[in-house]
């Protein structure tokens, strides 16, 4: 009995395929476990060893894309980065980080295969909508398209790019005297690494 298409375990089985993964050993074992509990219609057995898979796979790819987040600027303190599964909000994984210097504060977010993506994307596709944005304007980030808005009244804005139909970057600030910090660590962004994990 095969593996029905509902399950996606070519999402899966592509990830355990590169050099990354194929390092843990936890994740064939996993599979092989899940394909033997399917074929005996143990349902409960097969989503317990998918689950454990997936998780053992968000958790490398989590830790490679932190390593694709920004620095921290001269001045500003960093915190680790925060790696979690979006299974229970649509999928996808989710890494960030946080920033502060005094009383200002930056967040860096990365969605992989997120229902996020889709919504910004929309955005970026629609120049209308983003013209009625308050504060907001078309930018550069290195050869990428971003989205940067910026409020002066409350000195507080955010920088958005979607890569392929799949990542969505972003960077919220609070208490910045203008638009500078947002794109500033926006070029930190490893760009090219993350569109490397992310198959793009």
């Amino acid at each position: 009995m095969g593996w029905p298409a509902k399950l996606s375990m070519g999402a899966v089985v592509a990830l355990v395929l590169c050099p990354m993964a194929m390092a843990a050993d936890i994740v064939p074992a996993q599979l092989d476990a899940a394909r033997a509990a399917y074929q005996k219609n143990d349902l409960p057995r097969t989503a317990k060893a998918l689950e454990t898979a997936l998780a053992d796979i968000h958790d490398r790819l989590g830790k490679a894309l932190a390593e694709t987040m920004p620095p921290a600027a001269s001045g500003w303190q960093a915190e680790p980065p925060e790696i979690q599964g979006l299974g229970q909000v649509g999928g996808g994984l989710a890494v960030t980080r946080a920033y502060g210097k005094g009383e200002a504060s930056l967040n860096a977010s990365l969605f992989l295969d997120s229902p996020a993506v889709d919504a910004a994307q929309a955005l970026f596709g629609n120049p209308a909508a983003t013209a009625a944005q308050p504060n907001m304007k078309r930018v550069k980030v290195g050869s990428e398209d971003a989205l940067l808005r910026y409020d002066s009244s409350t000195k507080a804005g955010e920088i958005t790019l979607v890569l392929g139909n799949r990542v969505l970057l972003s960077i919220e600030g609070d208490n910045i005297a203008s638009a500078d910090p947002l794109t500033e660590a926006a070029k930190g962004w490893n760009l090219a690494r993350i569109k490397a994990l992310s198959g793009l």
